[in-house]
């Protein structure tokens, strides 16, 4: 991204419609993982919004965040997704939340730099560091935010905002 050799292909796409099918797809991963996975759409049915996006790279931020939850959350664990108009000017605001093992205070500052991999005590098997700093880059691209909270041994909840427009 930094050497401008990836392309992003922007198209209007609907808020309703882009979050239900981004949580549809990862519906069998978290029922094999043994994870209980919610959706809360807290986007009116009546006034349609609208995103300009690269709907791949959108897809793209969101497994990642996903597959960290699920990575981080025992069997049994819950993730919850909330979808949101929020702010002025308006934005959709995706959060996913997950019971999992949380960040300690000093790493939640760095999880969105590059290589940047949280203490040991979290710490499993694979990752290269680079999914939550791409994914910050392409949020940002798209003219969003990229956020997360967490305490040590209480989850964590990682967000996102893109602009939208009213029909």
């Amino acid at each position: 991204m930094e050497t401008k050799q990836f392309h992003f292909q922007l198209a209007p796409t609907s808020c309703q419609t882009m979050v239900r099918q981004l949580f549809a797809k990862y519906e069998l991963d978290c029922t094999n993982a043994g994870i209980t996975y919610t959706l809360d759409m807290a986007l009116s049915e009546g006034e349609e919004m609208l995103l300009t996006v690269d709907a791949d790279r959108i897809e793209q931020v969101y497994a990642n965040i996903i597959y960290n939850a699920i990575k981080f959350s025992a069997r049994g664990g819950f993730i919850h997704v909330r979808a949101e108009i929020k702010g002025d000017p308006r934005e959709l605001v995706i959060r996913v939340s997950d019971t999992g093992v949380g960040i300690s205070e000093e790493d939640l500052p760095h999880i969105f730099e590059r290589f940047y991999k949280v203490s040991k005590s979290r710490s499993t098997s694979g990752g290269s560091g680079l999914g939550l700093a791409i994914a910050k880059e392409i949020v940002q691209y798209h003219g969003g935010q990229i956020w997360a909270e967490s305490r040590l041994g209480k989850g964590c909840s990682i967000s996102f905002s893109l602009p939208v427009h009213r029909i």
